[in-house]
């Protein structure tokens, strides 16, 4: 059994003249850590929470007490993060410890390639932020990049025959397509969603071709239709594909119908607007997030996609008015629903301080991975969960500033197209309000 000076001992505590311990000497007793000699609350092995995770990533990264060269920036990023709690804590979760070392086991720099070929799981999309934050890798796109592999995942399932003809279809036609067009701005997630459904649409038609004994240079317009009835609207997706293969003589001229926009039909009446507003402006016990998000949603109409684009950045307080910056437009804030994008803009900075190990975007609402925003489902799931209907409140917002506001103003407010607000303008002129009225009678 260890007597107290040997446990004292053991923990740091001595005596700084000569090694007694604390009562018997009766002097004060030093707590420092035995690295750093900072007198912080000792972690494990007479280290302190930053030391000790410091140790642990120079073993995890190939030593136990140097880290070789081309390391050291990966490691210095982790060993600097805002809470080395937590780095300690990660490095203890599955796969980790085997992703590090596999990393550090190779001689070559570090380059994106090499994360390519791991599986896309959080803790390697952790590490490659982490190595772009650090500057140990370039930043790029990484929804764009990960398109390819995506495809290539899917068409690897197809069967040889249809994989021949799609894989030219993806890759130099869908892919190419995006690349010239995103050249300078970010990937959207509804774009990224776009690209892969019509991919998936393309592999259905051929399905379809096959179980029917037909091939694809003998399809016809009927047989075509015949298909696209079939299924859900969002087989029109599928005219990419078709305009393709027409134009390389793999087809007849075949041509998609364009899908009709479906008009709104969601709502909600004024009472349930306003309930669910002073809600948001005033119950403390709801979410900061889904407070503004549903102020924001209830207020303008926010396409949730892009709310989820803006940044600490992206609020403008010039001392006479708060804004948001939407697509390099202002939108002007009440003061209340000021009062809450201001404390959610503190609340996240703070915590990017922390995650610019692994974030260089300060997002407004900010995921589960520091580099990442929070996703579209989630937040939606989230508001519904809190009682705010998201399309339901987005739709009679629109509404009400569609009858108020020219088309190419409520594009500016609400940071979509001019056709999209055109279309919202015209609802509200053919007496959508006269609809909402009514069904608030009933």
């Amino acid at each position: 059994m260890l007597s107290w000076r040997q446990g004292a001992q053991l923990i740091g505590f001595t005596d700084a003249g000569n090694g007694i311990c604390g009562p018997c000497a009766g002097v004060e007793l030093t707590y420092a850590c035995q690295r750093c000699g900072t007198s912080e609350r000792i972690f494990r092995e007479q280290l302190c929470t930053r030391c000790f995770a410091t140790k642990q990533l120079a073993e995890a990264l190939g030593g136990e007490t140097t880290v070789p060269a081309q390391r050291q920036d990966f490691h210095s990023a982790l060993a600097a993060a805002g809470h080395p709690r937590r780095v300690v804590h990660w490095l203890t979760r599955d796969g980790v410890p085997a992703l590090l070392a596999q990393l550090a086991a190779s001689d070559r720099e570090f380059i994106h390639q090499q994360l390519d070929d791991l599986p896309n799981t959080p803790t390697t999309r952790y590490i490659r932020d982490i190595l772009v934050a650090s500057a140990v890798l370039p930043l790029r796109d990484e929804r764009l990049e990960a398109l390819p592999r995506w495809a290539d995942v899917l068409l690897a399932q197809a069967p040889l025959p249809q994989r021949q003809l799609v894989t030219p279809f993806t890759h130099w036609y869908l892919l190419h397509r995006i690349r010239r067009a995103h050249r300078h701005r970010p990937l959207r997630a509804s774009t990224q969603h776009q690209m892969r459904s019509r991919l998936r649409r393309a592999l259905e038609l051929l399905e379809w071709l096959d179980e029917h004994g037909i091939a694809l240079e003998e399809l016809t317009q009927p047989e075509l239709e015949m298909w696209l009835e079939e299924g859900g609207v969002e087989r029109r997706e599928v005219r990419a594909f078709v305009t393709w293969a027409r134009g390389r003589g793999l087809v007849g001229e075949l041509v998609v119908p364009r899908a009709r926009i479906a008009a709104p039909s969601v709502f909600t009446t004024d009472e349930e607007q306003a309930e669910q507003l002073h809600r948001c402006l005033s119950d403390d016990a709801l979410p900061l997030d889904v407070r503004t998000a549903g102020a924001l949603t209830l207020l303008f109409g926010l396409q949730h996609t892009r709310l989820l684009e803006l940044t600490v950045h992206d609020v403008i307080d010039d001392d006479t008015v708060v804004a948001l910056n939407i697509d390099g437009h202002r939108l002007p804030l009440p003061p209340e629903v000021a009062r809450l994008v201001h404390a959610l803009r503190d609340q996240r900075q703070k915590r990017w301080q922390l995650d610019q190990t692994a974030s260089t975007t300060p997002w407004l609402f900010p995921g589960q991975e520091p580099a990442r925003p929070l996703g579209a489902t989630y937040l939606n799931l989230k508001l519904r969960r809190h009682g705010i209907a998201p399309l339901a409140s987005r739709n009679s917002a629109r509404l009400a500033l569609a009858s108020d506001l020219p088309a190419s103003v409520l594009a500016d407010f609400t940071g979509t197209s001019i056709s999209n607000s055109t279309r919202w303008t015209g609802y509200a002129k053919r007496g959508w309000l006269d609809y909402i009225a009514s069904r608030k009678q009933r």
